[in-house]
Order: structure tokens, then sequence, then C-alpha cells
């Protein structure tokens, strides 16, 4: 696996990149009233976290820092890189731990689009270093699942990228034990939380404060191996807005979170998070605003442009959408991710009652 070099990668080519652009200028329609009244989100260790956004609309992403950056340097470990077989050949993606021995990354890192059939091997190793190979430590694939409606191949796509820009390319993995140690305690003892429907909890930013009208947004932070920088060998942090790209497809539709990155194939199913890092100790009434739970996930990486210059990329939207619909799924939230976490969890595999779950 050391030589695997091999990314796996959603490009677009330049015509789907016109037709994307062209769509999500056309107004998208709602799945259904009211089905995204709010956020929900999962906290990574209990209790009650309040849904970082102040009145003004602005999103920002705020953590302690502290001497050398010590405080958050173990916040990337829940992510890592994600190795894995098709044929015989062997490729490489991103992925995050959301769970003790649960992890999310996208689905077409663990399956073909519409062909019903999974790829084979899969191994994570948490905070992966090339140049650290002592702290390396691997952890394979024990089952995977992905949406029904991508697997089969009538997930809801941008016509013309079908399989590439959908709405449900992520996936989840439990993972085997490692000499009998979950996966989170090789990633400093955690694991990452998620949000659903995560614009729904801002707003666009306030006329006034800038010369432009601001659309709406959310600061994100994405963490990847993309093959093209480092050999893949590194993880790479990135920052920058997100946005939302709602297309309208046969009366579906198609949710998307695009943002600004210079990553490439290799980083796809890594996580891209709202808040990232630790909260500082707060005094005088202050505090991280309205949206402020912490190392959120809002989707996984998907798609980039064959086109290099461009230096944009998109993730399937952790979202209520025409495929999963209702706003809670047991105890886990909504949508996608809701539903996937609560088959993991509860539902199909029971991992909660094993102990491997949140």
């Amino acid at each position: 696996m050391k030589n695997a070099r091999l990314e796996l990668a959603r490009q677009l080519t330049p015509e789907q990149a016109a037709a994307l652009v062209a769509a999500a200028r056309a107004p998208a329609p709602a799945d259904a009233p009211g089905v995204e009244s709010g956020a929900s989100y999962a906290p990574s260790r209990g209790g009650v976290v309040p849904l970082s956004v102040g009145t003004g609309g602005w999103s920002f992403s705020d953590t302690r820092a502290g001497r050398s950056a010590r405080n958050i340097a173990g916040y990337v470990r829940p992510a890592g890189v994600l190795y894995f077989q098709i044929g015989t050949a062997w490729y490489m993606c991103s992925a995050s731990l959301i769970g003790k021995s649960l992890l999310v990354t996208a689905a077409h890192c663990v399956c073909e689009f519409g062909q019903s059939t999974f790829y084979t091997n899969h191994v994570f190793i948490p905070d992966y270093d090339v140049d650290f190979p002592a702290t390396n430590v691997q952890f394979t694939a024990a089952s995977m699942v992905v949406a029904t409606s991508y697997l089969q191949g009538t997930d809801t796509c941008e016509p013309g990228a079908e399989g590439i820009v959908c709405s449900n390319d992520l996936a989840l993995i439990w993972l085997n034990l490692n000499n009998g140690k979950q996966a989170f305690q090789s990633a400093n003892n955690l694991y990452y939380n998620y949000v659903v429907n995560g614009f729904e909890a801002t707003t666009a930013p306030v006329d006034g404060f800038a010369s432009v009208t601001v659309p709406k947004y959310l600061a994100m932070t994405q963490l990847g191996y993309p093959a093209a920088w480092d050999a893949g060998g590194k993880m790479q942090l990135s920052t920058s807005p997100g946005f939302p790209l709602n297309v309208a497809v046969n009366g579906k539709t198609m949710k998307n979170v695009v943002r600004g990155s210079s990553m490439t194939g290799g980083s796809s199913g890594g996580p891209r998070m709202l808040n990232w890092g630790v909260s500082a100790t707060a005094s005088n009434g202050v505090t991280y605003g309205t949206l402020n739970v912490r190392n959120a996930i809002v989707g996984v990486t998907s798609w980039g442009y064959i086109d290099n210059g461009i230096k944009i990329q998109g993730a399937s939207m952790f979202a209520i959408n025409a495929d999963f619909p209702n706003a809670k799924y047991g105890i886990r939230g909504g949508g996608n991710i809701g539903a996937l976490v609560d088959f993991a969890c509860e539902s199909g595999w029971g991992l909660q009652a094993l102990g491997y779950c949140r």
C-alpha cells in the first residue's frame, strides 16, 4: 500500500462544468414544504451542544491556538488516508472518524455508481504521515454502507455528471479493531461531529458591512490527502467559505456544497467542517455565535475540475433530500447522514450496543 499512488478522482469536463454553472443559476425547488426548518447535529461526547455565526450573518471559524498551536494539533487526527483496491490496483481517498470505530468517506471511494458492487480491502490510517511510519496504525473495514440510490444509480445528480455531482456521495465504514484498540484511540481519542442542513442554521450576511452583497455561506475547514501535494503522503488543510449549490433535477433538488480549494484527486472523502479546533475560555459574556458546535462535518469532498486552474471542489451536502426526507432518524439526526448513522449505530449494524459508535 505504500506504493499506492492512484488517486480516485471525480472531475468535471469543461462541458460538464458549463452545464453545472448554467443549472446553478436556475432556481431550485424545495423538496417539500418545511423540510429544512433548521440544523440538527450530533455532539461527540454527549450532552447538549448549542447551535459560528453572529447576528450580522458573517460566518467564521475561530479556535484557540496556544503556544506552537499544540492545542489544535490533535484535532486533525480523526482524519486520515483510506486505501482500497479496485481489481488488483490500489487506490487512495480520504476519510474521517465520526464514531469510535465509524468512518465517513465518499460513496465513490467504496463503490461504483450504479453498479451495485463494492470495492475491496479498505484500510484506514488516521493522521497518516509518510515520514512517521511507526505511528501509522492501520484499521481494516468490517462492513460498508451507502445510499441505495447511489449504489443503484438513481441518485439525484446533475444531468451529464451522473455519479459525480450528486446528492448522496457519502458512505460509512465499520472499522475492525487493531490489537484490541478502536480507531479513535489512535486519533487522540477524538472523532468528529456532523451537522445536517447546516446552511439553514445561518442567514445571508446583513447588507451594509461590505460594498457588495454577500450570499449565504459558511466558513469551512477541509482536510484530505490530495495526491498532487506531498505525493499524498501528508495531510493537507484548506480553509475557505463554503456555498450551497442547489440544482433542480426532475422536480427534485440536487444539494451540494462548493468551495475554493487547491486539493486534487485523493482528497475525495475528506471532511468539510464548521468550527474546526477547540474553544477558548470565554469571559465577559462573549460567545462564538449561534452555530458553534465544534468540528462538525457538513459534507465530504466529492468532485473537482479537470482544469486545475479553476480550484473549486464540491461535496454532497449532509442534508434532508428526496431520498432521505426525514428530519430525524432515531436519535442520529435527519437527512442522508442521519439515516446512515442510524443504520450503523442502531437499526443495522448495532454499533452503539457494541461500544463502537458515539
